[in-house]
């Protein structure tokens, strides 16, 4: 076990370099942990003992009842889940109150049997979850290729260093200044991987829908407001039953009935219900820091405060001129330098940019005036 959490170290050590936000690293750092000690949990036996045990009648076909159960499903009825039914949740007061719903589910499928073959494929889910939560930061890493670790390279320690000179300085200002389309395609890309995000977190309470016929979306709410059925019970039944047929010495038909204890959803349904809460707050968390992302767009005047703000005693006449001459690409890839290097080279660096804007401007802010100074 030591060894496969090794092998994901680098997704919970800090890194000098960030080029992203809090928002993003929820997504493949905090979200990617979870699934991955979720997946992790549901494959450690020697706590939670075997997944699934069945009594049967015929302790020589123990084993083979038990594995088709465990591969084919289980099922409960759903009328008899309700609290006031009395007897055992999802199975009735006794076998003659079960057996009309098999009588009935050997005619064809029925709306009150309740089938659950999942829980074979939960920590298989619970990876690829995992893998598809990484896949924006992958693509993020990508498109980015170390381009913002070669800006600030020696430049993000506590003290001003030697690396901090006159040269690097024009050389640093020029780049931000005139990288042109470049700087724009920089800024798009992240946003796509951002926008990215949303849509997998919103994909991925449809595909826990899905995976658990359709008691995925409502299963938090159902146990804020839970009703005469528990939605635990319900979703993750304990106690199930599972029917094996075979043909027997004289040729007919035999029933093999086993009653089966599904011991791992004591765990899934505490992990699903973390997971719902979690899915929902990411999905609202991200919308918003999308609509955030979408006014320091389009509004340029709360570019020149955040600008304000980082750069520490810069003046509303500099960050206004830097602002108004300068694409949102330019100010993204600059407030990111901003996160990464030592806040006094920062704003040295902003005053060298207000300096250089001050006296030519490439180009300026498709629909902005440009300040008079």
């Amino acid at each position: 076990m030591m060894d496969f959490l090794n092998s994901f170290k680098s997704l919970i050590k800090l890194e000098q370099i960030r080029t992203d936000n809090n928002v993003f690293r929820l997504h493949y750092k905090l979200t990617v942990i979870v699934l991955i000690v979720f997946s992790i949990l549901l494959t450690s036996k020697q706590y939670f003992g075997d997944p699934i045990q069945c009594q049967v009648t015929d302790k020589d076909m123990k084993d083979l009842i038990q594995t088709y159960c465990w591969i084919y499903g289980t099922y409960v009825v759903k009328h008899t889940l309700a609290d006031e039914v009395k007897g055992i949740p999802g199975l009735g007061t006794d076998r003659r109150q079960v057996a009309p719903w098999i009588r009935q589910l050997e005619a064809g499928p029925d709306d009150d049997i309740i089938w659950h073959k999942y829980y074979q494929w939960v920590c298989i889910v619970f990876c690829f979850q995992a893998l598809l939560f990484y896949m924006p930061r992958y693509l993020w890493k990508t498109w980015e290729g170390g381009r913002l670790r070669q800006l600030v390279n020696d430049l993000n320690t506590p003290l001003v260093t030697a690396a901090w000179n006159q040269t690097t300085k024009t050389q640093l200002v020029q780049y931000l200044i005139c990288g042109k389309y470049q700087n724009n395609l920089y800024a798009l890309r992240y946003s796509v991987c951002e926008f990215l995000n949303l849509i997998n977190v919103v994909l991925q309470i449809f595909l826990m829908d899905w995976f658990l016929g359709g008691q995925f979306s409502f299963y938090g709410l159902a146990m804020l407001t839970s009703g005469e059925i528990n939605p635990m019970t319900q979703a993750f039944p304990k106690l199930t039953k599972c029917q094996f047929w075979k043909y027997g010495h004289s040729g007919s038909l035999e029933n093999r009935d086993a009653l089966c204890v599904l011991s791992l959803n004591v765990l899934n349904e505490k992990l699903f219900l973390v997971l719902w809460f979690w899915l929902f707050i990411l999905s609202v968390v991200t919308l918003l820091s999308l609509i955030y992302r979408l006014f320091v767009i389009f509004v340029p005047k709360l570019r020149v405060y955040l600008l304000m703000a980082q750069a520490r005693f810069i003046g509303n006449k500099h960050a206004s001129l830097i602002i108004n001459r300068m694409q949102y690409g330019d100010f993204f890839l600059l407030y990111h330098v901003g996160k990464n290097i030592n806040p006094i080279i920062f704003r040295e660096l902003v005053l060298g940019i207000y300096e250089t804007l001050k006296t030519k401007h490439p180009y300026v802010y498709p629909g902005v005036e440009v300040n008079t100074i």
